[in-house]
């Protein structure tokens, strides 16, 4: 999912048509690329084992970020004195986010997986409530109800079909979960060394975390390879990272974040789409009505 978008952008750069400013093909093409992660990892699982799945991903996604970065000639090494900063958020938050998004992909459906990882806002505005005694107005407070109550719809109805799973499902409200410290505790390293270079170095300490847990597996890719087309899908939902933020970060300084944010709206319901058509995964009446009731929560809980 997208994070790192500069704040104080211009919301439209001179000259641009109005119907610019109504849509934007550069942050949609964002989040189509995003959008596909899930779909495609979950085929790629099908062939891969998921350990191995989880270790090459950030190694490949630290690697062509370096890449980009020689290619522009811009700095790639960080001051020793912040090795344990990108430590404690790399390997601690984006270490363990990734292990739980795989995980749970690996146990319940992309349509599981996708409503429930989305739900980071209402985490979010939980969390600022309950420790930081930032109480919710009364349209926040009411989304945090309708969100919830749409988790609750979703995991309830965990099992009633093939390829979900209770247990997936909590390993997803975990990503979520991990997701929100993985996308706070790197922002002062973001602010210090760009969007592109923190990203890199946190997929490194990530790298780290989970490279001994899947060594072996990764070993087994090489002894039993993986079908073309299983490794294509698991290089694309590496390199979707590269490719997502650069476009997100060129719609911000199109249109401006805020109405960029609004196309992470988007996400679920592409990701759903895709799901469907490479997958054949279909939702149930419960599965529909728990999953528009958490985004309803997530777009109701205020941001600010």
């Amino acid at each position: 999912m997208a994070s790192g978008a500069p704040q104080g952008s211009r919301s439209l750069l001179p000259g641009r048509s109005a119907l610019s400013g109504l849509f934007s093909l550069t942050a949609f093409m964002a989040i189509l690329v995003w959008s596909g992660v899930a779909p495609f990892g979950k085929y790629a699982l099908e062939d891969f084992p998921t350990l191995a799945y989880v270790a090459w991903r950030p190694i490949l996604a630290a690697a062509g970020i370096f890449a980009l970065l020689s290619v522009r000639r811009q700095p790639t090494s960080v001051r020793t004195s912040d090795w344990r900063r990108f430590a404690v958020a790399g390997a601690a938050c984006i270490g363990v986010s990734q292990l739980l998004f795989i995980g749970g992909l690996a146990r319940t459906s992309v349509a599981h997986l996708i409503i429930l990882a989305s739900t980071s806002p209402l985490m979010v505005a939980t969390f600022r409530w309950l420790f930081r005694g930032h109480r919710p107005d009364r349209i926040s407070g009411l989304g945090m109800l309708v969100g919830f109550l749409g988790v609750v719809v979703v995991v309830g109805d965990a099992g009633s079909t093939a390829g979900t799973s209770v247990v997936g499902d909590l390993m997803a409200l975990g990503a979520a979960a991990t997701l929100v410290g993985a996308t706070i505790l790197p922002q002062p390293l973001v602010r210090d060394y760009g969007a592109l270079r923190a990203s890199a170095w946190l997929l490194v300490a990530a790298s780290a975390l989970v490279f001994p847990l899947g060594a072996m597996a990764i070993v087994e890719t090489f002894q039993q390879p993986p079908p073309p087309l299983a490794w294509a899908s698991m290089v694309y939902t590496a390199l979707a990272l590269l490719v997502g933020n650069t476009l997100w970060q060129r719609a911000v300084q199109q249109i401006g974040p805020a109405k960029t944010l609004v196309y992470l709206y988007l996400e679920p319901f592409l990701a759903l789409a895709i799901a469907a058509i490479i997958l054949g995964e279909r939702l149930t009446p419960t599965q529909a009505i728990g999953g528009v009731l958490a985004m309803m929560g997530v777009m109701l809980v205020r941001k600010d």
